[in-house]
């Protein structure tokens, strides 16, 4: 999958929690919204703080659209995190475990069909 066929992807599904998700569309996903996250953030430190009349970097500065983006990534994220213990044959629900999910976001999963698609 490539990088911007997994980034609509992912907000195409973002509400969708069953089926599969790979690796790469994962990370894909992530690597967009943490670049993306950067750039609104630097966004809002020189231009919105200095509006407001606040310093760059000020206790208190606003960070409306480093904010917004961040609001906006949760549903995406949580869907493909599911999709991806999916992946490993295993229920949604299990991605609440910590210890196990971070092996299963990096791990392969399983080859062929399994009873998520």
């Amino acid at each position: 999958m490539s990088f911007l066929r997994a980034i609509i992807s992912a907000i195409r599904n973002y509400a969708n929690f069953s089926g599969r998700s790979n690796r790469r569309e994962f990370w894909y996903w992530l690597a967009f919204a943490i670049l993306v996250w950067g750039v609104l953030l630097q966004i809002d430190i020189r231009y919105f703080a200095t509006y407001f009349d606040y310093l760059p970097f000020e206790e208190g500065a606003p960070r409306y659209l480093s904010w917004a983006w961040v609001v906006f990534c949760i549903p995406p994220t949580i869907t493909l995190i599911v999709r991806r213990v999916h992946d490993h044959d295993k229920p949604g629900w299990m991605a609440l475990t910590v210890l196990p999910l971070v092996w299963w976001l990096l791990a392969k999963g399983t080859k062929g069909p399994n009873r998520y698609g």
